[in-house]
Protein backbone atom coordinates (compact mmCIF):
# COMPACT_ATOMS: atom_id res chain seq x y z
CA UNK A 1 0.00 0.00 0.00
CA UNK A 2 1.13 3.47 -1.40
CA UNK A 3 1.63 6.12 1.48
CA UNK A 4 0.08 9.36 0.46
CA UNK A 5 1.38 12.91 1.92
CA UNK A 6 -1.50 15.04 3.20
CA UNK A 7 -2.06 18.45 1.90
CA UNK A 8 -2.12 21.27 4.38
CA UNK A 9 -5.58 21.89 3.67
CA UNK A 10 -6.51 18.51 4.36
CA UNK A 11 -5.04 18.35 7.79
CA UNK A 12 -6.92 21.33 8.59
CA UNK A 13 -9.87 19.17 7.21
CA UNK A 14 -9.50 16.99 9.10
CA UNK A 15 -8.77 18.70 11.80
CA UNK A 16 -12.06 21.13 11.70
CA UNK A 17 -13.91 17.80 11.87
CA UNK A 18 -12.56 16.67 14.88
CA UNK A 19 -13.64 20.40 16.30
CA UNK A 20 -17.32 19.68 15.02
CA UNK A 21 -17.42 16.90 16.23
CA UNK A 22 -16.63 18.55 19.71
CA UNK A 23 -18.75 21.03 19.60
CA UNK A 24 -21.49 17.87 19.15
CA UNK A 25 -20.38 16.56 21.86
CA UNK A 26 -20.60 19.45 24.00
CA UNK A 27 -23.90 20.27 23.04
CA UNK A 28 -25.28 16.90 23.65
CA UNK A 29 -23.69 17.21 27.15
CA UNK A 30 -25.36 20.29 27.93
CA UNK A 31 -28.53 18.91 26.94
CA UNK A 32 -28.18 15.68 28.88
CA UNK A 33 -27.49 17.75 32.19
CA UNK A 34 -30.18 20.23 31.61
CA UNK A 35 -32.73 17.29 30.65
CA UNK A 36 -31.47 14.79 33.08
CA UNK A 37 -31.54 12.39 30.16
CA UNK A 38 -29.11 9.50 29.12
CA UNK A 39 -29.46 6.38 27.41
CA UNK A 40 -28.22 3.81 24.90
CA UNK A 41 -29.34 6.09 22.36
CA UNK A 42 -27.21 8.63 23.45
CA UNK A 43 -24.26 6.70 23.28
CA UNK A 44 -24.80 6.44 19.90
CA UNK A 45 -25.67 9.57 18.78
CA UNK A 46 -22.09 11.05 20.50
CA UNK A 47 -20.50 8.10 19.19
CA UNK A 48 -21.93 7.29 15.88
CA UNK A 49 -21.03 10.65 13.81
CA UNK A 50 -17.62 10.81 14.86
CA UNK A 51 -16.00 9.69 11.63
CA UNK A 52 -18.81 11.48 9.70
CA UNK A 53 -17.16 15.06 11.06
CA UNK A 54 -14.12 14.33 10.26
CA UNK A 55 -14.87 13.42 6.85
CA UNK A 56 -17.08 15.89 6.84
CA UNK A 57 -14.33 18.81 7.49
CA UNK A 58 -11.88 17.07 4.83
CA UNK A 59 -14.52 17.21 2.11
CA UNK A 60 -15.73 20.96 2.47
CA UNK A 61 -11.72 22.40 3.03
CA UNK A 62 -10.19 20.08 0.61
CA UNK A 63 -12.62 19.46 -2.04
CA UNK A 64 -11.26 21.83 -4.48
CA UNK A 65 -7.51 20.53 -4.14
CA UNK A 66 -7.94 16.99 -4.08
CA UNK A 67 -8.26 14.86 -6.54
CA UNK A 68 -11.97 13.69 -8.10
CA UNK A 69 -10.81 10.26 -6.62
CA UNK A 70 -10.07 11.03 -3.29
CA UNK A 71 -13.51 12.95 -3.77
CA UNK A 72 -15.51 10.49 -4.55
CA UNK A 73 -14.30 8.71 -1.80
CA UNK A 74 -14.92 11.36 0.53
CA UNK A 75 -18.56 11.47 -0.83
CA UNK A 76 -18.67 7.66 -0.41
CA UNK A 77 -17.68 8.06 3.02
CA UNK A 78 -20.38 10.61 3.82
CA UNK A 79 -23.40 8.77 2.01
CA UNK A 80 -22.45 5.63 4.22
CA UNK A 81 -21.41 7.24 7.23
CA UNK A 82 -25.11 8.81 7.22
CA UNK A 83 -27.11 5.70 6.09
CA UNK A 84 -25.15 3.33 8.85
CA UNK A 85 -25.49 5.49 11.63
CA UNK A 86 -29.61 5.87 10.98
CA UNK A 87 -29.93 2.32 10.13
CA UNK A 88 -28.20 1.51 13.61
CA UNK A 89 -30.11 4.33 14.94
CA UNK A 90 -33.59 2.71 14.12
CA UNK A 91 -31.94 -0.52 15.96
CA UNK A 92 -31.28 1.17 18.86
CA UNK A 93 -34.19 3.09 19.08
CA UNK A 94 -36.16 -0.45 18.70
CA UNK A 95 -34.26 -1.89 21.45
CA UNK A 96 -34.27 1.08 23.91
CA UNK A 97 -38.24 0.61 23.11
CA UNK A 98 -38.40 -3.18 24.18
CA UNK A 99 -36.74 -2.54 27.33
CA UNK A 100 -33.29 -4.53 25.72
CA UNK A 101 -29.91 -2.91 27.17
CA UNK A 102 -26.78 -2.79 25.05
CA UNK A 103 -23.56 -2.44 26.39
CA UNK A 104 -21.87 0.79 25.48
CA UNK A 105 -18.97 -0.76 23.27
CA UNK A 106 -21.55 -3.54 21.26
CA UNK A 107 -23.55 -0.17 20.56
CA UNK A 108 -20.35 1.47 18.95
CA UNK A 109 -18.65 -1.79 17.47
CA UNK A 110 -22.05 -2.64 16.21
CA UNK A 111 -22.99 0.74 14.90
CA UNK A 112 -19.27 1.42 12.88
CA UNK A 113 -19.69 -2.38 11.66
CA UNK A 114 -22.28 -1.06 10.19
CA UNK A 115 -21.41 1.69 8.33
CA UNK A 116 -18.02 -0.48 7.45
CA UNK A 117 -20.35 -3.08 5.55
CA UNK A 118 -22.14 -0.09 3.52
CA UNK A 119 -19.20 1.47 2.13
CA UNK A 120 -18.07 -2.17 1.54
CA UNK A 121 -21.30 -2.78 -0.55
CA UNK A 122 -21.10 0.74 -2.39
CA UNK A 123 -17.40 0.48 -3.20
CA UNK A 124 -18.25 -3.02 -4.50
CA UNK A 125 -21.04 -1.29 -6.63
CA UNK A 126 -18.90 1.48 -7.88
CA UNK A 127 -16.36 -1.16 -9.20
CA UNK A 128 -19.21 -3.54 -10.67
CA UNK A 129 -20.83 -0.17 -12.74
CA UNK A 130 -17.25 1.28 -13.89
CA UNK A 131 -16.85 -2.98 -15.21
CA UNK A 132 -19.94 -2.08 -17.02
CA UNK A 133 -18.98 1.25 -18.72
CA UNK A 134 -15.58 -0.72 -19.81
CA UNK A 135 -17.72 -3.14 -20.89
CA UNK A 136 -20.07 -0.96 -23.32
Amino acid sequence: MKVQKLKPEEIFGLVLGAVLNFILLRLSFQIIDVLHFSNQIVVWVNTGLIVFFIILGHYIVSRKVIDEKKRTEDIRGLKSNLLGFFLWLIVIIIATLLNIEINKTVITTGGYITILLIILYMKKREVKTQNLMQIN
